[in-house]
């Protein structure tokens, strides 16, 4: 039906999905000489001295950077008018959505400006005698005559801009030439590096010559082809919610029937009897529930030392949503059943299951530790998922059900794990290789847009792996105290300092030495850096 309609509907895109309205333009037109004011600020600031460069940097390169930054932060800014100008009924629009091709930085450039083009990262350089182009007075450093394109493709580019844009896509066409051949190398360096680390059968990660990489495969055992984002939803209910969801009590009247229907219960007669009888269901049923609180207290301590803030999704084996979801349909279970459990043996299978779900065999003390370690994430997910109250009261499975889905459990979890003989560096050598040739395909698109500028992504990998001494762009992101970083003669002075401060004079500079009573004798500035044995 698709196709025909699509047969008869072609999609096409015109010059009317390109333009954008009056009002949109004439704001775009305001935003630019605004812009270019600035600019003009700051090129007065750096000829009358007032331009304040920061610690390690030339006048110059302060103002390159500060042009630069304004002239890019312009580019998003009338990106996001034109964008918001248009609709879904925009063809462009609908292309982008639907993710056939192009992506909202083409929107810009098509109906606002191209932008600031650039060279190896910077600005159009000087070409002639301090001048880019003979169009130009000499020492002019305002945007035009150094590459910012203030039209449109939709307007039509001036000869200095078209030259200039012209600059930025021969860079991007010789990169995309030159890169290949680079990262194509690149990677078949990595393959050849790495190519005999392997996954062994002791789930340790060696090479040829048995040297360990990893104790154990990606730390917990398992085969990333086999794992999904999953969600531990139970962190983020409140204490009434939990308490509905996951407490069972069979000293309660209401045990078994269903919440706010008086008569209509969940669990069958006979198991409702047989529990209310047997003492030791009750202690099991708070046993579980001492234990998914302290599940629930060490998850919120993991995700918290997350630099993600508030996800509560992990990435785990085992898809238990799904099995749940097949095992109600193979057995016809509706939300009408009655279930045949009793929670004791729901409670003892789990348990037995998170014995049987083993990564790290052995008794001792450290096979045991990196067992718990691998398996402890994996552990939780199934006692929340698998929670007495949960499988009788939401899953409704009856006792074949259940016993289908631990069995599948199980061999998923068998499944998951990583296959002794997997060639653990190859792999890691192609998951390097994939991304920095896209990185440079990329590139070829986006030519000459240092807002989007990933040329100098290639460069710094061979700087990486080659260990270089040089680097293109040395960058160190340094920390200081609040009272020193508010100085700004200290923050030089450390500035100029670590420039020349290599890790060799450090450790050559590192002593023993015998102090009888370390309270008296420490230097409180050097406390931080001696150590006591």
């Amino acid at each position: 039906m698709v196709n025909y309609w699509m047969l008869q509907n072609s999609f096409t895109i015109g010059v009317a999905d390109t333009v954008a309205d009056t009002d949109t333009l004439t704001n775009i037109a305001k935003e630019i000489e605004v812009a270019k004011g600035k600019v003009r600020r700051i090129v007065e600031d750096a000829q009358q001295g007032r331009l304040e460069p920061q610690p390690g940097q030339t006048v110059f390169s302060a103002f390159e950077m500060n042009v630069n930054t304004l002239l890019n932060s312009l580019t998003e800014r009338v990106g996001e008018m034109a964008r918001n100008s248009i609709d879904y009924t925009n063809n462009i629009v609908a292309m982008i959505l639907g993710g056939s091709k192009g992506n909202n930085f083409n929107i810009t450039q098509i109906m606002c400006c191209l932008g600031q083009q650039n060279v190896e990262g910077k600005r159009i350089p000087f070409g002639f005698a301090r001048r880019s182009l003979p169009h130009f007075s000499k020492d002019d450093y305002g945007p035009e005559s150094r590459g910012f394109v203030e039209n449109s493709y939709l307007k039509g580019l001036t000869p200095q801009e078209f030259f200039f844009h012209a600059m930025g896509g021969r860079e991007g066409c010789i990169d995309t030439a030159v890169k290949t051949a680079e990262v194509g190398y690149i990677q078949r360096r990595l393959v050849k590096f790495m190519e005999s680390v392997q996954a062994k059968y002791d789930r340790s990660v060696r090479t040829v010559k048995g040297s360990v990489i990893q104790f154990l495969y990606g730390e917990d055992g398992m085969d990333a082809v086999f794992i999904e984002k999953q969600g531990l939803r139970h962190l983020e209910l409140n204490r009434r919610t939990f308490e509905a969801r996951y407490v069972l009590d069979v000293l309660d009247d209401a045990f078994g029937q269903i919440p706010g229907k008086p008569g209509e219960y969940y669990l069958s007669e006979s198991v409702r009897t047989a529990c209310r009888r047997d003492t030791a269901t009750a202690t099991l049923l708070q046993e579980e529930l001492s234990q998914l609180l302290e599940d629930r207290a060490h998850l919120a301590r993991v995700l918290t030392a997350r630099p993600r803030g508030k996800e509560t999704d992990t990435y785990l084996p085992v898809n238990l949503d799904r099995l749940i979801t097949t095992a109600r349909r193979n057995e016809r279970i509706t939300d009408r059943t009655q279930s045949d459990l009793d929670p004791k043996d729901v409670i003892q299978a789990i348990k037995d299951l998170c014995v049987k779900t083993v990564v790290v065999p052995g008794e001792d003390v450290f096979a045991k530790q990196a067992n718990s370690n691998a398996t402890i994430m994996f552990h939780i997910f199934l006692r929340s998922t698998f929670a007495s109250k949960r499988v009788l009261y939401e899953f409704r499975l009856t006792s074949v059900a259940f016993k289908y889905i631990l069995g599948q459990v199980e061999d998923h979890f068998i499944q998951a794990q990583v296959a002794p003989g997997e060639m653990a560096g190859v792999q890691a050598a192609q998951s390097i290789g994939q991304p920095a040739t896209q990185m440079t395909l990329n590139t070829f698109h986006l030519a000459g847009v240092s807002a989007k500028n990933v040329t100098l992504g290639v460069p710094r990998l061979n700087e990486l792996l080659n260990v270089a001494k040089t680097c293109k762009t040395p960058r160190m992101s340094v920390y200081m105290y609040p009272d020193a970083a508010s100085d700004q003669a200290k923050v030089i002075r450390l500035g100029q300092h670590l420039e020349y401060t290599t890790i060799e004079d450090l450790t050559l500079k590192s002593e023993i030495v015998y102090d009888p009573d370390p309270k008296t004798t420490v230097v409180e500035d050097d406390e931080a850096l001696l150590e006591y044995w």
